[in-house]
């Protein structure tokens, strides 16, 4: 039963190193999300002036290629990141499976060492009672 608490505790350790890093993963796809909308107001400012002066119109195609590659990098990363979220997501599914399964199999073993106990005090009870028996015949 001792092996089993100790595979408790590592099975509950790796579920907590899994939970910590889907935290890390949501906060890189929080910040990621962020960025993506910094990029885009960026982008409008710079199509609004690009509307207003006739320099800035003819330099915005260019910064609107590039704006165009940081939206694709952007949104690649982003994918990444759920592709990963969901890997933890299931792995850490699978880790509490796995907690669950030892949690069961220490109460499974913590009953048969009760039931062990209580028959082991029955028969001594039982035996105590057939000798006292056998006293109160000879008397």
């Amino acid at each position: 039963m001792k092996a089993f608490r100790t595979l408790l505790k590592l099975a509950q350790r790796d579920l907590d190193t899994l939970q910590r890093a889907l935290a890390d993963q949501m906060s890189r796809l929080r910040d990621c999300e962020e960025r993506m909308l910094g990029h885009e107001q960026t982008l409008r400012a710079e199509q609004q002036l690009a509307m207003l002066d006739y320099d800035s119109a003819r330099a915005y195609s260019g910064f609107a290629v590039l704006a165009a590659q940081r939206r694709r990098a952007l949104e690649a990363e982003r994918v990444v990141i759920n592709e990963e979220i969901e890997r933890l997501r299931t792995l850490i599914a699978e880790a509490h499976v796995e907690a669950r399964k030892f949690e069961r199999l220490i109460e499974l073993e913590e009953k048969r060492q009760k039931l062990t106990q209580e028959k082991r005090e029955s028969a001594e009870l039982d035996e105590f009672a057939t000798m006292r028996a056998a006293r109160g015949e000879r008397q």
